[in-house]
């Protein structure tokens, strides 16, 4: 019976570790090159980002558009609005200064206008497509206004 677990136990202590090691080659797969980063190769060039948060700092209603400053960059961003983008506020049903004793709540989400936005609101924006590096953004799904 010892010999039987000696042996079982050794077989998934093999099965373990080779689909860590499996695991491992198909991340560097995922990888340009191969997994291979090159000395001087920009981080930005691998990167793919769909989400931005901001603080507005220009609302332009004939335009249709905001102007942002994301969080720790020195850029503003352009963001181009369409009619399939939802502008949506989120408030916390307490007052944030005193919470409740209870963890768990369900903000409220109301739909606004692009006049409902201030310079100084806190954004979220999410994007359909990838924004990385950009100054200009539309094809955008959603922009959250946060407490």
């Amino acid at each position: 019976m010892q010999k039987n677990q000696a042996v079982i136990i050794g077989i998934v202590v093999i099965l373990i570790f080779g689909g860590i090691l499996g695991w491992t080659a198909l991340q560097k797969d995922k990888l340009p090159g191969g997994g291979i980063v090159t000395p001087g190769e920009e981080e930005e060039e691998l990167e793919e980002k769909f989400n931005l948060s901001a603080v507005v700092s220009e609302v332009d209603t004939e335009n249709n558009s905001l102007t942002v400053k994301p969080t720790e960059e020195e850029k503003e961003v352009r963001v181009i609005l369409s009619d399939t983008t939802r502008l949506i506020k989120i408030e916390f049903p307490f007052d944030p200064a005193n919470p409740p004793a209870e963890a768990t709540f369900t903000p409220i989400q109301t739909e606004v206008e692009i006049s409902d936005f201030e310079v100084g609101n806190n954004v979220f924006i999410k994007a359909k497509e990838n924004i990385a590096g950009k100054t200009t953004i539309g094809n955008i799904d959603f922009i959250h206004i946060l407490p």
